[in-house]
C-alpha cells in the first residue's frame, strides 16, 4: 500500500496547480466584467476529475490489497472509480482543443488570452497523465509491463475518441446515463461504417499520436531530472 501513499501528496499538489488557470480565467472575468470565458471554469473542473476518481481507484486498490478479509467493498469502489475515471478522463485532453475560442478582444491584451489558453491546455495534459500513470501502475504490479503499456495506448486512443465526440458532437461525460441510447446509436453508426465517417478516424489518429508522444515525454521526465550531471572536463 505504501507505493501509492504518494499518489495522495501528488493529488493535493496538482489539484493546486489547477488553481493557477482557474486564477487566469477570474482575473479577466474581473477585469473585463465579462464572463465570456467562465464556461472554462466548468471544463477545468470536468478536466479534474478524472484525477479524483484516479485517485479514488489507486487509493481504493492499495486498501483492497492490504486486507485479508473484508476487502470487497474496497474492490467494488476501486472499480466503480475506475469506470468513472475511464469515461471522465476524455475532459482533461479536451481543454487542448478549447484554443479554438480563441479571439481578439478589445479589453485585454490578446496575449493574456494566449496565456491563459495554453496553461489550461497544460493543465488539462497533466491532470490527465498523471490519472493515467496512477493506473497503468496498477495494471503493471498486477499484470506486467507489457499488458500496462498496451493499457496506456488503447486508453489514449479512447480518450481521443472521446475528445471528438466532445467538441464536434457535443457528446458529455454524462450522456452515457442521461441518452445511452442515442449516444450508442452513434457509435454503432461509427463503428459500423468506418468509411463514411474517415474524417472521424483521421481526427482520432493525429491526436492519438499527439497523446502517446507527450505522454511518452511525460515518462521521460523523472529519468532525466534524476541523472546526475556529468563533469565533462576537457583535458
Amino acid at each position: 500500500m505504501s507505493r501509492f501513499l504518494p499518489h495522495t501528496r501528488q493529488f493535493l499538489a496538482l489539484t493546486l496547480a489547477a488553481g493557477a488557470p482557474a486564477g487566469l480565467i477570474l482575473f479577466r472575468m474581473a477585469y473585463t466584467h465579462t464572463i465570456l470565458y467562465g464556461f472554462l471554469l466548468w471544463n477545468l473542473l470536468l478536466a479534474w476529475l478524472p484525477l479524483l476518481f484516479a485517485w479514488m481507484a489507486t487509493l481504493a486498490y492499495a486498501r483492497g490489497r492490504a486486507r485479508e478479509r473484508g476487502a470487497w467493498g474496497h474492490w467494488l469502489l476501486a472499480l466503480a472509480s475506475a469506470l468513472a475515471w475511464l469515461i471522465f478522463l476524455p475532459n482533461a485532453p479536451y481543454l487542448i482543443t478549447d484554443i479554438a475560442h480563441l479571439r481578439p478582444f478589445d479589453h485585454i491584451p490578446y496575449f493574456y488570452d494566449v496565456t491563459m489558453l495554453f496553461s489550461l491546455a497544460l493543465t488539462g495534459l497533466m491532470l490527465g497523465f498523471a490519472s493515467l500513470a496512477w493506473m497503468q501502475e496498477v495494471v503493471r504490479e498486477r499484470w506486467g509491463r507489457w499488458p500496462a503499456r498496451g493499457f496506456a495506448v488503447s486508453v489514449i486512443a479512447l480518450a481521443s475518441f472521446g475528445v471528438y465526440l466532445g467538441r464536434f458532437l457535443r457528446w458529455n461525460s454524462w450522456d452515457i446515463l442521461i441518452q445511452p441510447n442515442a449516444l450508442f446509436r452513434q457509435l454503432l453508426d461509427i463503428l459500423h461504417n468506418p468509411l463514411t465517417h474517415r474524417t472521424i478516424w483521421a481526427h482520432v489518429a493525429i491526436l492519438t499520436v499527439i497523446l502517446l508522444v507527450a505522454y511518452g515525454m511525460m515518462t521521460l521526465l523523472p529519468a532525466i531530472l534524476s541523472s546526475p550531471i556529468q563533469d565533462r572536463r576537457t583535458p
